[in-house]
């Protein structure tokens, strides 16, 4: 049996509000590079080197197209499979809803799409594969890990309420991947729904689907904080200082297009 045809969305469209203390938005920890690669290219290119993959949508922030563009690096120029970058919504839920739109409206023969978390730059092909597989025996599928602390739940005063028998709980992961177009479907009929979801795997569930547990890997972690890439403050004020040298350079240009055109138009009016 071979790997079914399915299709990537790759979520990063949010502001990185818990990793970013300055709150710049316009720098986002998944440009930001770990050991020459950006954080957002770690993410992508696993997915790269899983057969029958048919397109891969990336998720932005409007108006940081390009700053998106270059973070992927070279991946536009393997010319095999299609790399999209879609506008993200107003949350990740109507930033998934976006880019399964794309997906649908390709109408290219999709059984599964994977939704990875763009910041989550140390996924395995391995772990592409297991879940993929654990997908079509549910239709839906999420690799997860049994939790390490003691769970517990807390009142609106900060004060613990509750005690969660952790034997029952795990903690999951990313890539999430679903038969489409259940999924599809279930984002349609959430979009109309007054609850907010932060996890595709509740929209699944919630309107009557199956989702499968399979194994996740603990280096399978997500960039969260600022700590979490060692030298993210240099980076930062790098990134800025590129943008406004970009900016201007940008400016400069505009001008002299400006300029070179009024004259063009003078020398033919005389």
């Amino acid at each position: 049996m071979g790997f079914p045809s399915h299709a990537v969305i790759v979520t990063a469209a949010g502001h990185s509000d818990r990793f970013n203390k300055t709150k710049n938005a316009s720098v986002k920890k998944e440009y930001l590079t770990i050991d020459g690669h950006t954080v957002l290219y770690r993410s992508v290119v696993p997915f790269l080197q899983i057969p029958n993959c048919q397109a891969i949508v990336v998720t932005c922030p409007k108006g940081m197209e390009d700053q998106c563009a270059v973070a992927l690096e070279d991946i536009f120029e393997q010319n095999i499979i299609p790399v999209i970058i879609a506008h993200g919504g107003e949350n990740r839920q109507a930033s998934v809803y976006n880019a399964l739109k794309i997906i649908h409206d390709m109408t290219l023969p999709i059984e599964y799409v994977a939704i990875h978390d763009g910041a989550r730059c140390f996924v395995s092909p391995s772990l592409i594969i297991r879940t993929l597989a654990t997908a079509t025996v549910f239709k839906g599928a999420v690799p997860a890990l049994p939790p390490t602390d003691a769970l517990k739940t807390v009142d609106e005063n900060g004060v613990l309420s509750g005690h969660i028998d952790r034997r029952r709980t795990v903690a999951v992961q990313t890539p999430q991947i679903f038969h489409f177009p259940e999924i599809f479907q279930a984002h349609q009929a959430a979009k109309v729904n007054e609850k907010v979801y932060v996890d595709d795997t509740e929209i699944f569930s919630d309107f009557g689907q199956c989702v499968g547990i399979c194994e996740g890997e603990r280096d399978n972690k997500k960039i969260t904080y600022l700590e979490d890439i060692p030298d993210a403050e240099q980076q930062i004020a790098q990134y800025l200082e590129d943008l406004e040298q970009g900016r201007r350079s940008a400016e400069a240009a505009k001008a002299l297009h400006m300029a070179m055109e009024s004259v063009k138009k003078e020398q033919a009016t005389t």
